[in-house]
């Protein structure tokens, strides 16, 4: 027969339990604020062009290039609307945060990124080419999209077009994974496995695992516009999968520069965990 203590231990154990299990989350970091007084504001100077239908390939395909450039702007954090002082994705996620990655979360927007590996000449990864400021382009051949990067430290990344969605066994780990796509109508679809688990899910330090698996869709809705969806699938580093989204610009007529991130660089070693306007 159990004793009156051990019935008191399991009643105490039982209540702390339940005690833990009942404490809220800590809150989400605030957003630090802009950069600088009127950032991002190039996007209200862009000329206003008038869409056109979707451009298709002779074979039916969407055609996702052409004369100019696809212009994500800065959007620096995926999961909400507007970050920095400026527009950012295109709708607010609760993030299912697990209890590490919220804690590295709240870390990084509190020290102001410092640790980013794209102020190191890293990678940024894959879905934050669709979200940060630099302009690419995308070349489709008959079983390739391949894409072209201004800049992110990475200037190029491909996509194999596979209908079967076969990866490779025994991938290595990399930045950007094992991308393989399929058209559905005007939908380019990419299941990208086969992460390293380095790289920040955007600028505002969403983290990830190796365990990361991206299902992206490209939608050329119409000639000046890219819709961006990602299902975010990590259980190493999120409770459940979750979505979000970009709308991307065309600029017409524009020509990716060359950026080579370590030429001149002066920058990284100012990267200190202090408001700019306590920096010396």
């Amino acid at each position: 027969m159990m004793s009156k203590m051990a019935r008191f231990l399991g009643i105490a154990c039982f209540a702390l339990a339940s005690a833990l299990a009942q404490q809220p989350n800590p809150p989400l970091a605030k957003d630090p604020g802009p950069f600088l007084p009127g950032f991002g504001a190039e996007r209200d100077r862009v000329a206003k062009d008038v869409a056109g239908p979707t451009p298709h390939l002779p074979d039916g395909r969407p055609d996702f290039g052409g004369n100019g450039a696809w212009y994500p702007g800065f959007n620096g954090n995926l999961a909400e609307t507007k970050w920095k002082g400026v527009k950012s994705a295109d709708k607010h996620v609760d993030v299912p945060f697990l209890p590490w990655t919220l804690k590295t979360f709240n870390e990084r927007v509190e020290n102001f990124a410092k640790d980013d590996p794209e102020a190191k000449c890293l990678p940024v990864g894959v879905p934050r080419f669709m979200f940060d400021p630099y302009p690419f382009q995308m070349i489709q051949t008959a079983n390739q999209v391949i894409f072209v990067f201004e800049g992110d430290n990475y200037l190029w990344r491909i996509v194999r077009i596979d209908p079967a969605g076969t990866h490779p066994k025994d991938l290595k780990p990399t930045w950007l994974g094992d991308a393989v796509g399929h058209y559905e109508g005007d939908t380019l679809v990419v299941d990208v496995v086969g992460f390293n688990g380095l790289a920040w899910l955007d600028q505002a330090g969403h983290a990830t695992s190796d365990r990361l698996h991206l299902t992206e869709r490209y939608t050329r809705t119409d000639s000046l516009t890219l819709k961006y969806d990602v299902t975010i699938d990590d259980p190493g580093a999120y409770s459940e999968p979750w979505t979000t989204s970009n709308t991307v610009r065309w600029r017409p007529g524009m020509e990716l520069m060359e950026n080579i991130c370590q030429e001149d660089e002066k920058s990284s070693v100012h990267m200190l965990a202090v408001p700019s306007a306590e920096r010396k």
